[in-house]
């Protein structure tokens, strides 16, 4: 009788409950922006997350006209991975940069799906730089909306939220991902990160397979984007240990255990099949890029790499001192304990662990606590059919309500309707203080987890800081902000204050706004980029500066810039052999090789520096180098190229090299060593295309009259670019040297025209060929043709001219030299053509003026003098 009396009394409540459900479901604390019942979005969420994304995609609007800048021109110009010359199934092969996994100098960032990504850009956008930064602005406001997301699930006020995807939109450190286009690694793995983040909470919520496979599906794509993203299914079985707002409390361990061991599984074997079946790579970084790690004390690689993420996290705060490359110096070492950085280390650690442990202990007492007032529901109804007046004496606890019964039924039924009442508050007020206490744990998660991987604390990686780096990280840091300012949110009641809040975050807003569009102007072109971190970096931006000034043709300024490089770092092989380009260009020789023999001193696997070296000796003096011309180019094009970053450009330089001697010994007549060399080039080099070689091997065996190698080599070209109109040309060109082929030489030229109709070359040489034959109107029209399609180009109008003066159209001849003269004024032969021409005409007066003219512009000019001679004129005399 007792039991079923006592099971009564406990059921009165529950079913009262269950009829207040839906009427409890829409309460909630006055002191909480959300409703954490209320899991759908209503007009203001959407309303803030359109507000927050639109920011995002104005503040970098500017960067839409810029273009390849640093190390865009490699990942993605010189990428035969992007550009499609490559097959799609080296994307697994190759790293970031093209290069293959395997090679030495490999940087082994294995990132197929971001590659793959350019390679579509590259192709729907036909490689110009406006639709690879469109592209990465949308994920930007991607990641945005995302992160105001993923804090609608953490946080618990609406104010944190929107205050937490405004910083992320407007925060200067995205600029490097967002402004360069190979940041778009860091903005793909952030997009698969939060998406499996927010799909493994709904895992949480219901632990069914299907949410958890696809949580697994967008943790792999995170990892093939960048490496970084492995920690991502750390944070999510941290997020599923702490539970949550809108986990099943009663959803068994046993559900729970079972998704954090196949988490565990996961993370395992992406370890596993990151570092054990994708090659490592097998060189050391250099000292400049990460000189502490080259350090030999070590006291002073443990502070110093303990004080990096000090300066990472100051960047967050306020970032106001950015750089393209924190290499070299750019943050001294630390040498001794005094050092007073030393003191920031101590603080930011000390900080982080005491966040960390306050959100830890608060989170345990909020798991252990016990809600009396639910309690007192229950014990209240029983007490008053047994007896007594207070839930204590009851259960014998330590009760802080107290709840004291009255005898008159509508005293009771009031006091029930409050407790419920109070209930409600109380709980909404629990579970919002609980949230904020899970959020502050996964949002330091956020911070650290992703940033441990590079932070040189567990293992060497190729750079000291990288802003780029810190786009993942940075999701912690705005959640760390949100969540404080919701909390002063809701402490502060008053309209007044509240509003001296908002514009404090408006005026934060606005100076991370501006700095981001003023960032985001430096990575419009190279030379703004480098110019604005020679404060921070100077060897590498003024090194780097100097050789962009240098291809504008900006001599004396690159030489400035290149000087002060070396100024500040003497062993910078990059300086010294941009500065040999500046004086090779200059035509001062002596300085040339001084500048190309120390970068090979300090750097001797350049190969470039070397095939300058051998071009400067024999413009310098032919006769006297020769011979160590040619000694120079032979060992630069036999470097294997141990460790070098960029394997394309070394094998380019190498190949250049054996064009070089074989132009060398050609010239010295010495053609079979010409032809040895070339084949040592095929046998050697590791090019995806070698047609150079083989048609300069079929030009050396036509000279040689070894037609049956000739075409063989020109047959190979053919089955290498079957569709590029030059191979075509390069064979119809051999086949005409032959006087038994002609016909054979006329159907590979008008294949060339089939392939490229608007080529001017392919005119050219078609109607040079017809010339050959005899058949010169033909011919002419083709000279015409090639002229119109290129009418700014000397050569094919001083061509036209030539025709129509060996067809004795004379006066049509002297307008086409006259518009050849006009488009190269300079030219002494251009004015001597155009006074040839006058001279037959009987023009005497101006014919003379155009001699004058070339002699002008190159004295001793041999086909002026020899006319001047047949006019029986002496130019002193007539001077």
């Amino acid at each position: 009788m007792e039991n079923a009396l006592i099971k009564s009394c406990i059921n009165m409540p529950t079913n009262l409950m269950k009829l207040k459900t839906g009427q409890q479901a829409k309460q909630s604390c006055n002191n909480c922006s959300l409703n954490i019942h209320k899991l759908r979005m209503d007009a203001k969420d959407y309303a803030g997350l359109a507000g927050c994304t639109g920011l995002a995609f104005v503040l970098y609007l500017n960067t839409l006209n810029a273009g390849f800048v640093y190390d865009d021109r490699r990942a993605i110009l010189g990428n035969a991975d992007v550009t499609g010359a490559g097959p799609l199934a080296q994307l697994l092969q190759h790293d970031y940069w093209g290069t293959a996994l395997t090679d030495s100098g490999s940087h082994g960032s294995w990132r197929p799906l971001c590659v793959l990504s350019f390679r579509l850009n590259f192709v729907l956008g036909g490689g110009v730089p406006f639709s690879f930064h469109l592209i990465n602005i949308l994920l930007h406001c991607l990641v945005t909306a995302l992160v105001g997301l993923v804090a609608r699930t953490l946080l618990p006020t609406r104010a944190g939220v929107w205050c937490t995807a405004a910083l992320f939109a407007a925060h200067p450190i995205h600029t490097e991902s967002v402004a360069g286009i190979v940041g778009r690694a860091d903005l793909s793995a952030t997009i698969f990160c939060l998406l499996a983040f927010l799909v493994y909470r709904h895992h949480m919520m219901h632990r069914e397979w299907q949410s958890l496979s696809l949580a697994l599906l967008l943790a792999l794509a995170a990892l093939l984007c960048k490496e970084t993203a492995i920690t991502m299914l750390l944070l999510c079985g941290l997020c599923d240990v702490l539970g949550g707002r809108g986990v099943k409390p009663a959803a068994a361990d046993k559900h729970r255990l079972r998704s954090l061991s196949i988490l565990s599984i996961a993370l395992l074997g992406a370890i596993y099949c990151r570092l054990g079946l994708v090659p490592q790579p097998s060189v050391a970084f250099s000292s400049a890029d990460n000189p502490t790690a080259h350090e030999s004390c070590w006291w002073t690689r443990t502070l110093t790499y303990l004080y990096l993420p000090v300066v990472n996290f100051q960047l967050l705060l306020w970032p106001q001192h950015l750089s393209f490359d924190w290499g070299m110096e750019s943050i001294p070492r630390i040498q001794t304990i005094w050092d007073a950085r030393n003191l920031l280390s101590a603080l930011f650690y000390g900080t982080l662990l005491a966040v960390t442990c306050k959100g830890i202990r608060l989170r345990s007492r909020a798991s252990s606590s016990m809600d009396y007032t639910a309690v007192a529901s229950i014990s209240l109804p029983l007490l008053q059919r047994l007896g007594g007046n207070s839930c204590y004496k009851w259960h014998g606890l330590l009760c802080t309500c107290h709840h004291q019964l009255k005898q008159q039924r509508s005293s009771q039924l009031q006091q029930q309707q409050q407790q419920r009442s109070a209930a409600m508050s109380q709980k909404c007020c629990s579970s919002s203080k609980s949230i904020s206490e899970s959020a502050l744990i996964i949002s330091v998660a956020f911070l650290v987890l992703p940033f441990l991987p590079a932070s040189n604390l567990f293992f060497y990686v190729g750079f000291v800081l990288a802003e780029r780096l810190l786009y993942l990280p940075s999701v912690g840091y705005c959640l760390l902000f949100g969540l404080g300012f919701g909390k002063l949110w809701q402490h502060l009641n008053g309209s007044n204050h509240r509003l001296l809040l908002v514009c404090c975050l408006g005026l934060l807003l606005a100076s991370f706004s501006l700095r981001t569009v003023q960032r985001n102007r430096d990575w419009h072109d190279e030379e703004q980029l480098f110019r604005s971190a020679v404060a921070i970096n100077p060897p590498k931006a003024l090194g780097n500066l100097g050789s962009v000034l240098s291809s504008q043709g900006r001599y004396a300024e690159a030489k400035v810039a290149l000087q002060l490089a070396i100024t500040y770092r003497p062993n910078m092989a990059d300086a010294h052999f941009n500065l040999g380009i500046v004086h090779q260009l200059q035509q001062n020789y002596r300085e040339a090789l001084a500048c190309y023999r120390r970068a090979i001193e300090l750097r001797p696997q350049l190969a470039l520096a070397y095939l300058n070296l051998g071009t400067s000796l024999l413009a310098w003096n032919r006769t006297r180098y020769e011979t160590e011309a040619a000694a120079v180019l032979l060992r630069g094009a036999r470097l294997q190229g141990h460790g070098v970053r960029d394997r394309k450009a070394h094998e380019e330089a190498r190949q250049s090299a054996y064009l070089q001697l074989s132009a060398l010994h050609r010239s010295e007549g010495r053609h079979q060593q010409a032809v040895e060399v070339l084949y040592e080039a095929l046998a050697t080099l590791h090019l995806g295309n070698a047609v150079v070689l083989h048609q300069r091997l079929a030009a050396l065996h036509v000279e040689l009259e070894q037609w049956q190698q000739a075409d063989e080599q020109q047959q190979l070209a053919v089955q290498l670019q079957p569709q590029q109109s030059a191979t075509h040309l390069s064979y119809g060109q051999v086949l005409a040297r032959n006087c038994s082929r002609h016909a054979e030489a006329e159907v590979w030229f008008k294949r060339a025209l089939e392939l490229s109709p608007l080529e001017p070359s392919a005119h050219h040489y078609y109607a040079e060929f017809l010339e050959q034959q005899q058949r010169s109107h033909e011919a002419l029209g083709y000279r015409l043709r090639a002229a119109s399609l290129a009418p700014h180009n000397y050569a094919l109008k001083a061509a036209v001219a030539d025709a129509l003066r060996q067809l004795n159209h004379l006066a049509e001849a002297e307008l086409w030299y006259r518009q050849a003269a006009v488009l190269h004024p300079k030219a002494a032969h251009a004015h001597a053509n155009l006074g040839a021409i006058l001279q037959m005409r009987g023009q005497r007066q101006q014919a003379l003026q155009c001699y004058r003219k070339a002699l002008q512009l190159q004295p001793g000019h041999a086909t002026s003098l020899a006319n001047l001679a047949k006019m029986n004129i002496n130019i002193d005399a007539s001077t």
